[in-house]
């Protein structure tokens, strides 16, 4: 039976695939400063040449780590919430799912990635259209579970969003230089208490709303 010959863009998939796989590892191992092209090339087990024809900078492949990363974090997050049941399960779970997803290297290499933007002025100019499509994402997606509970109220729904981010790239942060964990996993115990009280405020507002809507309210 004849080998099937791979095409030349599935070699190119392959070869950009190799190189950002090793670019997650290199960055989540050695940090951005230490993380080189050359590097990159041999822990992908490629060459250096065939790692710039696909990324000819090493800004160019660390916004192209950023992108994939902010692709297969979605789709992570995604697949643990929709595994809840739609409503308030899938409510409470976009907290979980994001803290699940953000302790991983892949996500933990985006936080590498965004600090090291402050001292680079060509990944600070473009990295941030990558975080705002990660964050319009996840807002996107928030605002469809809250719209299908009935909650309404954008602007806090926005502001929650915008803090649970923060929150937990905070703890993260913390994480890499945290010696008792349990400390961590209290902070954000008390992130989902508050996501429990803000649930239960859109909650009240909904059913308030209701309540003036119907004719016997009139």
């Amino acid at each position: 039976m004849p080998v099937q010959r791979r095409s030349q863009a599935e070699r190119r998939e392959e070869t950009s695939t190799k190189a950002i796989d090793a670019a997650i590892a290199c960055l989540y191992r050695d940090g951005y400063s230490a993380t080189t092209t050359l590097s990159v090339a041999a822990e992908a087990g490629i060459s250096r040449g065939a790692l710039l024809h696909h990324f000819p900078t090493k800004v160019e492949l660390i916004l192209a780590v950023a992108l994939e990363v902010v692709r297969r974090s979605q789709g992570k997050r995604r697949k643990i919430i929709v595994a809840r049941p739609r409503g308030l399960p899938r409510f409470a779970a976009i907290t979980d799912a994001s803290w699940a997803t953000l302790q991983e290297p892949e996500a933990m290499t985006l936080l590498e990635i965004l600090m090291a933007s402050r001292g680079n002025p060509e990944l600070a100019t473009r990295l941030p259209e990558v975080i705002e499509t990660f964050e319009s994402w996840q807002l996107s997606g928030m605002l469809e579970i809250a719209d299908d509970i009935g909650f309404t109220n954008v602007p806090q729904l926005e502001a929650m969003s915008k803090l649970h981010q923060a929150a937990m790239r905070g703890l993260s942060i913390e994480l890499l230089f945290a010696k008792d964990r349990s400390k961590i996993d209290a902070a954000f115990a008390l992130l989902g208490w508050y996501k429990q009280m803000f649930t239960e405020r859109m909650l009240a507002e909904r059913d308030a709303a209701a309540a003036e809507a119907t004719p016997e309210a009139r």
